[in-house]
């Protein structure tokens, strides 16, 4: 028993070394810097700008370099002055810049297709921030919920080895029986591997906060305990505020825009296509036979040209007709994003309430298990009651502290999730 008792107090020795304070702004600072998948999804969205720009969408003209040479010599069966065909020399170097003047209009609809893509993927990267909050704010209060829970078990450990060193007294003078110690000792070794168990759980929740703050994963740190709850205000203000500014139904917008333009781009291919070249490049040759044994030349050359498809096989027809069911879709993707938005508001609004609720019941049991657990204390030790009308006393406060701990960091979960939900989250 002596060393069971070394080994709990050896348990809450090392848990109070080094340990730090840390706030909540603090963890979702080192988060949203440190969070390796906060990181990633960063750089993806820099990742996704390169790829915006009028070159992208064909607004800016192509230029190309070209050189080149030959050189040919034969030998031939017809007569010349020589045996040998004449030694022919070419060469030539150009370039050569192109541009689409029309295509339709596919073109300035793809360029804004394109930064339609770039702002999806900056509320993508908005979503995911506002993920990885929220598994901050859940792991940092799941902290304090646990060690709270800590504090009661370890309150009720005492209890219990209060009343075992009590009962083994009286076992001694004869006062208590055989029977009373072992319920006592079974009682506190049940306390005992509860408040190790929750020892063990409370580590863990460090470890996964720890890790969600991209930091060493044994950093020891204390949370702050004290939060304050939120005032509800009336349950039609969230809908509207998550209505309109929700991530998702933004992100649902702009995809529905991104159809719309699918769609039109695929109209512009019905259309004809002007475009235009320009060729600036030297050319010269030599020939040892003829009347020019030596040429060159240098300049420009320009061209227009106008390409209309009649028919391709009803390909663009398919592609606009798909457009158009995609339009559709996209428009009922929409209306199931409200209806999920409305959804969620409700449940997360639900949730608040009713542990407001739950949490007021448990604050007016609190006072009446103190009271109940001190008087069975005083008849326990006058033997007006026995073991298990003490114990059941003790179990009930510790359920209605848990029952407490419990709603109340709920309510401030719930609480940031209805935040989420408006757009409150991320700034």
């Amino acid at each position: 028993m002596k060393n069971f008792t070394l080994i709990l107090l050896g348990i809450l020795a090392v848990s109070s070394v080094n340990a730090q304070m840390l706030k909540l702004e603090d963890a979702i600072a080192l988060a949203l810097s440190n969070n390796h998948n906060v990181i990633i999804i960063k750089q993806q969205n820099e990742a996704k700008k390169q790829e915006i720009h009028l070159g992208a969408v064909g607004f800016l003209p192509t230029l190309d370099a070209s050189a080149g040479g030959n050189y040919s010599g034969s030998n031939t069966d017809l007569e010349f002055a020589t045996d040998a065909f004449p030694d022919i020399k070419n060469q030539e170097a150009k370039v050569t810049a192109t541009y689409m003047i029309f295509n339709g209009g596919a073109r300035v609809r793809s360029y804004a297709k394109l930064k339609s893509s770039g702002t999806l993927s900056e509320l993508q990267t908005k979503i995911s921030l506002e993920s990885t909050m929220i598994q901050v704010v859940n792991g940092y209060y799941e902290v304090i919920r646990v060690g709270n829970q800590l504090d009661f078990m370890k309150n009720s450990l005492e209890i219990s080895r209060d009343r075992l060193n009590r009962v083994k007294t009286n076992n001694a003078y004869g006062n208590a029986g055989k029977i009373d110690v072992l319920n006592a000792q079974v009682d506190f070794n049940n306390d005992s591997s509860n408040f190790i168990n929750a020892e063990l759980i409370l580590k863990k929740a460090k470890n996964e906060l720890n890790f969600l703050l991209g930091r060493t994963i044994a950093t020891e740190f204390d949370a702050a305990g004290e939060l304050t709850l939120p005032v509800i205000n009336e349950l039609s203000e969230y809908m509207k505020k998550a209505k309109e500014n929700n991530t998702s139904i933004i992100m649902s917008n702009i995809q529905l825009d991104m159809a719309e333009l699918e769609k039109k781009i695929n109209k512009s291919g019905f259309l004809p296509t002007l475009s235009s070249s320009l060729d600036y490049g030297y050319q010269a040759s030599t020939n040892d036979v003829g009347i020019i044994q030596k040429s060159g030349s240098i300049g420009t050359t320009a061209a227009l040209s106008l390409k209309w498809n009649l028919f391709d096989g009803l390909k663009k027809q398919k592609a606009l007709e798909k457009a158009k069911i995609m339009v559709e879709v996209s428009n009922i993707e929409q209306q199931q994003t409200l209806l999920k938005i409305e959804k969620e508001v409700q449940n997360y609004y639900d949730a608040i309430k009713v542990n407001i609720d739950l949490l007021s019941l448990e604050k007016a049991k609190l006072g009446v298990g103190k009271m109940n657990l001190t008087r069975s204390k005083e008849l326990f030790d006058n033997g007006s009651i026995n073991n298990v009308q003490f114990r059941q006393a003790q179990l009930n406060l510790i359920q209605i502290e848990n029952n407490i701990n419990n709603y109340r960091y709920s309510i401030k979960i719930y609480e940031y999730q209805l935040l989420r939900m408006t757009n409150e989250l991320v700034k």
